[in-house]
């Protein structure tokens, strides 16, 4: 019992010591397509915008939780030539329609940073679930009933980039990655999203235990 009392104390006095608080805002653009079995798709361009707070740890500050809070709209288009889709018609000749799906959620995820903690520049890949709530879905330019998609989608996010330190308090970064869906958006229906994301944006250290 005494031993394991003496770990987590040496293991929250390291934590402490190196323990580093960091908000984060950033922006960009999503590159998404809904895959549908029966309709062939294509990418469309939506936006993604994201604040998130951090605390990174470890020794040498490698190692980093952050909890985001994002909303994103992601955007495809269908080509109905190729198949039908229930409740949609086809405006006139052309057989292309959009798709909008305007989504709010959550995304806790861990990040490793490459180099120390005093460095200012430093790589990082983050990844991490994310947990979001379809408020609008569109097809075609018309609002789908509420019971014609789902609300909670779960999925994966998957990015890479790099910060550059531009003060004592402050750094400048930039994303890129992947998403993907682990659930259906549409009722009843095959239809997971795929997107890659691009984003930049600035973070600001409100703590420093190191300093």
């Amino acid at each position: 019992m005494k031993k394991i009392v003496f770990f987590l104390l040496v293991l929250g006095c390291t934590t402490s010591f190196y323990g580093q608080y960091r908000w984060e805002i950033s922006g960009g653009a999503t590159f998404s397509k809904l895959n549908l079995d029966n309709i062939d798709s294509s990418t469309g361009t939506g936006f993604f915008l994201n604040a998130g707070y951090g605390y990174v740890m470890g020794v040498r500050a490698r190692t980093s939780i952050v909890f985001s809070l994002e909303i994103l709209q992601r955007s495809s288009e269908l080509d109905l030539t190729s198949g039908s889709f229930p409740g949609v018609s086809i405006p006139g000749s052309n057989a292309s329609v959009d798709v909008k799906a305007l989504q709010i959620g959550f995304n806790p995820k861990f990040r490793y940073l490459t180099g120390e903690g005093k460095d200012r520049f430093r790589g990082f890949v983050n990844v991490g679930p994310s947990f979001r709530v379809n408020t609008n879905f569109e097809i075609g330019g018309e609002e789908l009933e509420d019971d014609a998609y789902e609300k909670l989608v779960i999925g994966g996010v998957y990015g890479i980039g790099f910060s550059q330190m531009v003060g004592e308090m402050f750094d400048i970064m930039a994303e890129v990655g992947a998403m993907n869906d682990f659930v259906d958006n549409i009722t009843d229906t095959d239809s997971k999203f795929f997107d890659f994301y691009a984003r930049v944006g600035v973070r600001f250290r409100i703590y420093d235990a190191r300093r």
